[in-house]
């Protein structure tokens, strides 16, 4: 059990003030700039969120909660729906969520889901925040979901999704196969952020040329963000031609590149614009 009552760690993010529980300052120990924890990203959100100001907003591996508590304290008009698989973090998550209901007491700012997203909806194996076999010591049993499955129980609306789940975002992607495409009646997919993992650690069989094709065969404008831990300014390029060979052949990546993982954008055409 978690002591919720441990000291808050707080944060101001281009002048919202934020607070959470985050055993581990799992935040700082990814935090590589004097500017912040993945600062382009905040900035994607702002530019998206001048476009859609109501909207849901999707944390697929949240951890113990920073974007969820960011987004209900900056967004007024988006709310959250947190998925995270790792029980511990997940207590931590729900009990941040929770926390950022009574700061922002106006309004509902989302749910937490001890959920593991994959392709089948089966239950997965893990240990801490990566799939594992089921053989592997100190395994645990998570229940798992198909996106597509569980988008019925999210608001109407435009839905913006960020994913980072450590190797298994193409196992995450090919369970929303139909949200991507746009065919789920009242679901209107908006924006996809990926962080994107070193080859070695992706699971279930994906590579980056699927996960590409399947966002590319959805329709969706794909963007590569670059430097998105050390800039306050999102930088895209769009993922075509010889920029997409580079990406998808992972002998191409630097060693930076693989250390510290890549950025993905794939946005519904007109809702981002570079």
């Amino acid at each position: 059990m978690t002591d919720m009552s441990l000291p808050l760690t707080r944060f101001a993010v281009r002048g919202t003030s934020f607070a959470l529980h985050d055993p581990g300052d799992t935040v700082a120990r990814e935090t590589f700039s004097a500017i912040g924890y993945e600062p382009a990203v905040v900035d994607l959100l702002d530019r998206i969120a001048d476009r859609l100001p109501a909207a849901t907003f999707c944390d697929v591996g949240a951890l113990h909660g920073y974007y969820p508590c960011l987004v209900a304290a900056r967004y007024p008009g988006w709310r959250v729906e947190a998925f995270e698989p790792n029980p511990q973090a997940f207590e931590v998550l729900a009990g941040n969520i929770r926390r950022a209901g009574d700061v922002h007491a106006t309004r509902e700012p989302g749910r937490a889901h001890c959920l593991a997203l994959n392709d089948t909806g089966d239950s997965l194996h893990f240990r801490g925040r990566t799939i594992v076999a089921p053989d592997t010591p100190d395994a645990i049993i998570v229940p798992g979901r198909r996106f597509d499955d569980l988008a019925c129980d999210l608001p109407a609306g435009p839905l913006v999704v960020k994913i980072d789940v450590h190797g298994a975002e193409g196992v995450v992607l090919a369970g929303m196969t139909a949200c991507l495409a746009g065919s789920l009646p009242g679901i209107d997919l908006r924006a996809v952020l990926i962080e994107v993992h070193a080859h070695h650690l992706l699971v279930g069989g994906h590579d980056y040329e699927g996960m590409l094709g399947r966002l590319e065969g959805a329709g969706l404008e794909v963007f590569e963000i670059r430097d998105f831990r050390d800039t306050d300014t999102a930088l895209p390029v769009p993922l075509t031609g010889e920029t997409r060979r580079r990406f998808v052949d992972p002998a191409l990546w630097t060693q930076a590149q693989i250390d510290r993982e890549r950025l993905i954008l794939a946005t519904r055409p007109g809702t981002f614009r570079p």
